[in-house]
């Protein structure tokens, strides 16, 4: 592996040949940022992790705390059509330069890591050579092993929530992934929890109780909101006429997780974000400053509507269709789908299949993905043909065949309804497809 490493010169390279390989557990990353000096031991940390919306999560409390005017680093993934989307300090993304730089001082050290334990290590002395006052992190996968979770004792510790994703790997039940991910709760910190299951609620609460952790969840706080327009009522603070530039009905959840975790923080940490008061104004501010390509992503392209939406598993899929349905009623949908095999793609094509309103039309592009993970179009379409599910369904063999495709459904008769969207939706590395053959976009 070390001399397939060494080969490559480029991060960009080194994706492409491990992609989702990953090496669970915490002593490999450990291995690396102990010949670092250990940065993550001098940088402040909130880490994130969850089935869904963390890294909507991520960018709500990146984007508050940097109208706060202090220096915040942001860690997510995957990207959608450049590496350097995933490390970005002061809203600018890490140069060629510097991660080219910090690679080979990696790889110098000799050793046999995967991707993603390289590039997390990478953020991590990158953060800390940047001086910046506040990371916030967003895990790859799970908790627990995730290399992220080499992060002894962050500010805060956050759940989004918790389904079935990932269940080879995490476990194939709700408990299991709970407790995977509740391995991001350090002892004696602060835990914060989006999670609307009562029962999964109770296990990740049970898990800080016995961390002696403080928590927080958003049962306890109020969001309301009227199109993109929210107001917030929390534990000690209440902002109104939050404007929100995204129309997803799901942010809702996102925004409330975000809110409070952001409340949290200047209530117990103020010595340690130098005296700074909590503010309504760069709270607001920083929400409006919220962008997140590929999370309901709305753009218009040859005079239609298009949807880019990384909706993954059931429940991202259950969320897409939420928000189409508050914002575009009475349509015809068009979906443009890829998705990779080992996602749960038999319940996300049931729930699209059934996501229009009566007398209108549910048509389907499969579309191969970029990755070897994907699956064939091909089968995607045999199985959904056997169950009738749509009423048309076609094949394509990229992104740039299942486009055309689309517009020129979009462009048949209505079929009795007002409009027609098109949706491409079932895995980011699909819209990252979608964004390199799309100049511009």
């Amino acid at each position: 592996m070390q001399s397939e490493i060494n080969n490559l010169d480029s991060v960009e390279k080194l994706y492409k040949k491990q992609g989702f390989k990953m090496n669970f557990g915490l002593s490999g990353i450990g291995e690396l940022l102990k010949y670092a000096d250990n940065p993550q031991e001098c940088i402040n940390f909130i880490h994130i992790t969850g089935t869904n919306g963390k890294g909507s999560v991520s960018r709500f409390v990146y984007e508050i705390l940097r109208a706060h005017d202090l220096n915040v680093g942001l860690y997510t993934s995957p990207h959608l059509l450049k590496f350097n989307e995933r490390i970005i300090v002061d809203d600018e993304q890490i140069s060629d330069a510097d991660l080219e730089r910090l690679k080979n001082y990696f790889l110098a050290g000799g050793f046999n890591n995967s991707f993603f334990e390289l590039t997390t290590a990478i953020c991590f002395k990158y953060f800390k050579e940047k001086n910046v006052d506040i990371a916030v992190i967003e895990a790859g996968l799970g908790g627990m092993l995730d290399a992220t979770n080499i992060i002894n004792k962050p500010l805060l510790s956050i759940i989004t929530n918790i389904s079935i994703d990932h269940s080879e790997i995490l476990g194939n039940s709700y408990k299991k992934i709970a407790l995977d991910k509740a391995g991001i709760i350090k002892r004696n910190s602060i835990f914060i929890t989006g999670e609307r299951k009562a029962a999964v609620r109770e296990i990740l609460i049970n898990e800080a109780i016995r961390k002696k952790a403080m928590y927080f969840s958003t049962n306890l706080i109020k969001i309301t909101h009227q199109k993109n327009i929210y107001n917030y009522y929390g534990i000690d603070s209440s902002f109104e006429n939050i404007l929100l530039p995204s129309f997803a009905s799901y942010h809702k959840y996102n925004l409330s997780v975000a809110l409070l975790s952001i409340e949290v923080l200047f209530k117990y940490y103020k010595n340690k974000i130098y005296n700074k008061n909590l503010s309504e104004e760069c709270v607001k501010k920083g929400i409006s400053n919220f962008k997140n390509d590929g999370r309901f992503e709305i753009l218009n392209i040859n005079n239609a509507a298009v949807i880019l939406d990384g909706a993954h598993n059931p429940d991202g899929i259950k969320n897409l269709i939420s928000s189409l349905k508050n914002i575009y009623k009475k349509s015809n949908y068009i979906f443009v789908f890829g998705v990779m095999k080992d996602k749960d793609y038999k319940t996300m094509l049931r729930r699209l299949s059934n996501s229009a309103n009566a007398n209108c039309t549910v048509d389907i592009i499969f579309s191969n993905v970029d990755n070897e993970r994907s699956m064939d179009s091909k089968l995607l379409k045999q199985y959904s043909d056997n169950l009738k599910y749509f009423n048309s369904s076609y094949a394509a063999a990229d992104i740039k065949e299942a486009m055309n495709k689309a517009f020129q459904l979009y462009n048949a008769a209505d079929g009795g309804c007002r409009r027609r969207i098109i949706a491409v939706c079932g895995s980011l590395y699909l819209l990252g497809d979608f964004k390199k053959n799309q100049p511009g976009i």
